[in-house]
Parts: structure tokens; sequence; C-alpha cells
């Protein structure tokens, strides 16, 4: 009996079988991207919960922030949502706890009501986010994060417990207005060439700039031209003095280079230009921008816009150089932040430029007075062969004479 009593304390003793809850990041959850400001109701990420065991009733969930002393500047409201009835629809009713605002002080952003996850099912939350109006966080990104561990709280500590040690971090939101792309043109050259020098409007380079087509959940718009900076790397600072004028030219959609008779001037540049002709050793860097740039048509998401650009070369010396453009050389009217051009590639190229002095022409096979003939040459050998002609047929005919009289 005593054994019975003791065999019933030591059951009532040992720990009830836990209920057990994973939580991760839904494989849902898209890659990086970006969004323009005042952009709401924005996912940035899905995560799923599974119980085993029995269900497990979670009473809070802590989300962290990155760059979270920028947060309260980029974001007006955070939101999640418990997809309770597993409709794959998250509706007003299924919110957890009330919005959540970042304070630029602390990374966390905690949500305070019931979440049930049944025995054996799986269940989807989702985190919205509205974003603000401030455009000082122009290039700012963002990434939310939950450690299991430590973020979710349980309703009943005792016989539930959480399985999962990875922290579940969500896609990247980078803020921007437009994201763009450089492209080379189909007329780009792509091998080394020679100029001679005086070379005027030479084709140095043929470039596109794209504006990629936001696809979800970003939706940015296209992008407004300030300006375009054209590089020209030469072999040593002291050939920098050939170049004399870069011009910037629209395509005119045939991708061969016609200047004047087909490409659409948009402004040349010169070293008088001084504030936009800057010269750091070896390297030449032109700014085209003003009104011609602000006026061209804007670049709408979706659609490109194709650029040539003009080289003219001065006297000696023999130089070599390479014209290219940057991404970084492209900004927009919003800036390079906001403006974002993609980093590959970085850069567009022209190939290499060789300036010199055209050879003299070749000589001829057969040089005069080396067994050529001049004019002033035939004309004495036909002299000679009238003279030697006429003497023969006198001689024949003075012979002929003497035979008859004989």
């Amino acid at each position: 009996m005593r054994a019975f009593l003791a065999a019933i304390v030591l059951l009532f003793a040992l720990p009830l079988a836990a209920n057990d809850l994973a939580f991760n990041l839904s494989g849902v959850t898209g890659p990086d991207f970006g969004n323009q400001l005042n952009d709401t109701d924005v996912e940035v990420a899905r995560f799923v919960v599974q119980a085993s065991g029995g269900a497990v009733q979670v009473e809070a969930i802590t989300v962290h922030v990155s760059n979270f002393a920028l947060a309260d500047e980029a974001f007006t409201a955070v939101r999640l949502f418990y997809d309770a009835n597993n409709n794959s629809s998250f509706e007003v009713g299924e919110q957890v706890g009330t919005d959540q605002v970042p304070n630029g002080t602390t990374d966390d952003l905690t949500f305070t009501g019931t979440v049930t996850a049944p025995n054996g099912g799986i269940r989807s939350l989702q985190l919205r986010v509205d974003i603000g109006t401030n455009a000082t966080v122009y290039g700012e990104a963002f990434d939310f994060s939950v450690d299991p561990q430590v973020d979710i709280a349980l309703n009943d500590t005792v016989n539930d417990q959480i399985t999962t040690m990875a922290v579940a971090t969500s896609n990247t939101l980078t803020i921007r207005h437009s994201e763009n792309q450089l492209v080379p043109g189909t007329g780009n050259p792509a091998a080394p060439r020679t100029a001679g020098h005086g070379s005027s409007n030479f084709p140095a380079l043929q470039f596109i700039v794209s504006s990629l087509t936001p696809t979800a959940p970003g939706q940015l718009q296209g992008i407004d031209l300030n300006s375009i900076t054209i590089s020209i790397t030469c072999a040593s600072a002291a050939e920098t003095g050939v170049v004399t004028g870069l011009t910037l030219w629209q395509d005119d959609g045939d991708s061969s280079f016609e200047p004047g008779s087909g490409e659409v001037l948009i402004q040349s540049r010169s070293p008088a230009d001084v504030t936009k002709w800057i010269i750091s050793t070896n390297v030449v860097n032109v700014t085209f921008d003003g009104t011609v740039i602000q006026n061209l048509t804007d670049i709408p998401s979706g659609s490109a816009s194709v650029f040539w650009v003009g080289i003219s070369f001065g006297g000696s010396p023999d130089a070599t150089c390479e014209v290219l453009v940057n991404r970084t050389g492209i900004v927009g009217a919003l800036g390079t932040d906001a403006d974002w051009v993609v980093t590959s590639p970085s850069f567009i190229s022209g190939d290499v430029i060789s300036v010199a002095t055209p050879p003299p022409p070749a000589p001829s096979a057969s040089p005069p007075g080396e067994g050529g003939c001049s004019s002033t040459e035939t004309s004495g050998w036909y002299l000679l062969v009238v003279v030697a002609t006429a003497l023969f047929v006198t001689i024949c005919r003075n012979h002929s004479c003497k035979r008859k009289r004989l």
C-alpha cells in the first residue's frame, strides 16, 4: 500500500508533457525591396507558428526594428495580424493589439493580445507598416525581427514551451523614390579605337538609363534627371589637355551615332566650363546639368532613355583615354539616396581611345625615278621612237632607189 501511495505521489510530482510551439519566418516572405514615402499597409514580413502536443496560447509578441534611431522618422505605424481562421487573409478584426509607433530610442515594439496556435495546425502572422513623409530617411534600410526565446510571452509557462532557437528576420525595406539601372547601348563601342588629333564629336560612349518596373510590395516612381557626370580617364595627367570638348546627345532610336543629323543635342562642355570640367590628376569629370537636363522627358517607371557622348581632341601630345559613366554619376531630382541606381553594373565604358597623328601616306610601289614613268619621261620616249621610225623609212627608200639604178 505504501509503495502504491509513493508511486501516486511520484506521478503527480513529475512534470506533464510540454506543448511545443515553433515560430519561424514564412516562406512567402519576399526578397529585399524598396518603397516610396507615404505608402501605407506595406507588408514587410510573414511569420508562421505551429503547435504540437496541444494548443499553445501566446499573450504577447515583441518585434525589433533595425536602424531604430531613424525608424520613428520612417514609420508612422506598425501593425501585426494573426490569421486565426486560416484563410490566408488578414482582416481588421485579426489585428493583434494596437498600432505601435517607433520612438527612435528603443528597437522594440510589443503587441499584446491573445494568439492561440491550435495543436498540429499552422497559422500565419503578418507585419505591416505605414511609411511617413520625411525625406530625411531616403536611402535608409530597415528590417524587423523576432527572437522566439526572448520575444514571445506564453500564457502557460509551465506546460508550454518554445522550441525554435533561430531569430526570424524580415526582408529589408529601403525607402526610395525610384530604382534605376545603367545599361550599355547596343551601339556602345566594345573595342579599342584610334582617333586623330583635331577629331570632333568622336563616338565615345553610348549608355541607357532605365527606370526599373516596380515589383510588389514596392510602388516606386520614375526618375526625373537632375545631372549626368561623365568621366574621362587618361593615361597621364599631361594627356588631359588633349581633350577639348565633350557633348551629350539623346539617341534618335537607331543606335547609330549621327551628330547633327540624327541625335538630339542636349549640352556641350569644354574646359572653359570651369565648375563643370573638373580635372583631378589624370581624370576629367564633366557634369551636364541645368535646365537642358531637367527639361528632358522624365523617365517613367518601366521606361528608358538612350544617350550618346561625343568627344573632341586638340593637338599634341598623343594620348590614351577611356570615357565612362558611373552609376553614382546619374542623379535624380531627389538625390542619389532617393533615385537609386542599382549596383550592377557599376559603370559603362566606351573602351580605350588612342589619340595619335596619322602617319604620312605610304609611298608607291614603283615611285618615279625607280622604274616608274613620269609624264615627262613618256613624252621623251615618244619623240625618240618617232625620230627612229623616220630615219628607218628614209634609209629604206634610199636603198630601194640604188637597186633600181643598178
